[in-house]
């Protein structure tokens, strides 16, 4: 065994006790599934998101006549192999019950001792202290508030500091999502978040026509040949690389805070910061052009700056007026970054669970597989995804989508077809034998 000790962690000892606080007592194998729903589904959007990343730069690479050693299934399935999480859950729980949190009662199954639910609710509570200090609106908007504040002194300094128009005009814009963001952090704390919306899009336009206006004048003078070169290239570079990693940060926080809570401010917020992702790139390009002694690339980034936020302004106008007239917001088209991703992981989740029931269960029937799924994924809940809203299952229909998630098992004759049941093939077997090789479980007969 290959150093069992080493992956011996708080974090799992903390998932187990927290499983049990909301599971009650349970045999070894039921902890097993919910570990293995919570570990090797982010294993999966791990998986899947190497998998589009290396696909699409061998594509790239291969435009240029680059041929990678190995075929790409081969590589995919060592890369599989290396990263798949190895935990022992029965040391695990061995060890739990050492420290005095867990016991075996007379059904074989583990509980938790007085010490064990106290450490579980205390997991609990931070899990919550948390969730509330991160993932809730007012949360999102004040955090909102303090980087945009940030980004706004940073940007507005540096362009100052380097007669960079585009950046001055970036810190422009960062200062005003700062005003947005505390207009939006005090509507949702006071129950009016749609006046923030509106006040957010007001200011959208007023800071789009004043940039406007100045880049125009900008333009003007570089093809006059008298506008100013920017003197510290290199720090607009480095300001706008911290500024578009910040942005990107927002963009996702900020959608999937506003996408899961209904909340269009937060919505505009984080249409806002993924602008800044391409402005930020654009003030950094005029900043490499400037050291070439083209200057009137940065110019044209103070337009472009205004472009942007006069369409997103138009665009969310639309969307506002909508609401006003009292129609539903169709947040579902507001998608989240990797959210296809974090989909196909769950694919990915429930197509091993289907091996892992025909192998450790004996389930072969279509019927008696859905049902497995249903009972594993849609009743149990499964500490820190549940916590933190990862659904699982986000009412997946087992028996519509079943046809899909069996095709590809087939395909890669992971297993086989025959009549009404469905068989594991060696290969199937394979691959659920080295997913589990170390969640291991031992049942007291």
């Amino acid at each position: 065994m290959k150093e069992a000790g080493k992956y011996r962690c708080n974090n799992v000892q903390k998932y187990i006790l927290m499983a049990l606080l909301k599971g009650g007592s349970l045999s070894l194998k039921e902890v097993e599934k919910r570990t293995f729903v919570f570990i090797y589904h982010f294993h999966g959007f791990g998986y899947n998101l190497h998998e589009e990343v290396e696909k699409r730069v061998f594509s790239f690479l291969s435009r240029f006549g680059y041929q990678p050693k190995g075929g790409y299934s081969e590589r995919m399935k060592k890369w599989r192999e290396k990263h798949e999480k190895q935990i022992n859950l029965q040391l695990e729980c061995e060890s739990l019950i050492e420290q005095g949190m867990l016991k075996i009662n007379e059904e074989n199954r583990y509980e938790l001792t007085e010490r064990g639910r106290k450490e579980a609710e205390k997991s609990a509570k931070e899990m919550e202290k948390t969730r509330e200090k991160l993932l809730s609106p007012i949360a999102a908007a004040r955090n909102t508030f303090v980087a945009d504040l940030f980004l706004a002194v940073m940007k507005l300094l540096a362009g100052f500091l380097s007669a960079s128009v585009g950046l001055i005009a970036d810190g422009a814009d960062a200062a005003v999502d700062t005003v947005s963001a505390s207009l939006v952090w005090a509507g949702i704390k006071f129950k009016k978040e749609f006046l923030g919306t509106l006040i957010i899009i007001s200011m959208m336009f007023i800071t789009s026509i004043s940039v406007g206006y100045e880049s125009i004048t900008k333009i003007i003078d570089a093809i006059t040949s008298t506008i100013s070169p920017i003197s510290l290239p290199y720090l607009v570079v480095a300001v706008e690389g911290i500024a578009l990693v910040v942005a990107a940060i927002l963009h996702f926080y900020q959608r999937y805070v506003g996408k899961s809570n209904g909340n269009l401010a937060l919505i505009s917020q984080s249409i806002d910061s993924k602008n800044h992702i391409y402005v930020s790139a654009a003030v950094i390009v005029g900043a490499i052009f400037s050291v070439f002694g083209i200057h009137f690339v940065d110019a044209l980034i103070g337009a472009f700056v205004a472009t942007r936020i006069l369409i997103d302004g138009f665009e969310l106008s639309k969307e506002a007026l909508s609401s006003i007239r009292g129609e539903e917001t169709d947040f579902s088209k507001y998608e989240i970054p990797l959210e296809r991703h974090w989909h196909l992981s769950k694919l990915e989740t429930f197509r091993t669970w289907i091996l892992y029931s025909i192998r450790e269960d004996n389930l072969n029937t279509k019927e008696e597989l859905i049902n497995s799924l249903e009972r594993t994924f849609k009743s149990n809940y499964i500490s820190i995804p549940s916590d933190f809203r990862f659904n699982i299952d986000e009412e997946f229909d087992f028996e519509k989508e079943f046809d899909c998630l069996i095709k590809p098992l087939l395909k890669e004759k992971f297993i086989i077809k025959k009549g009404e049941s469905f068989i594991l093939t060696e290969d199937g077997k394979s691959r659920i034998a080295r997913i589990f090789k170390r969640i291991k479980y031992s049942q007291s007969k």
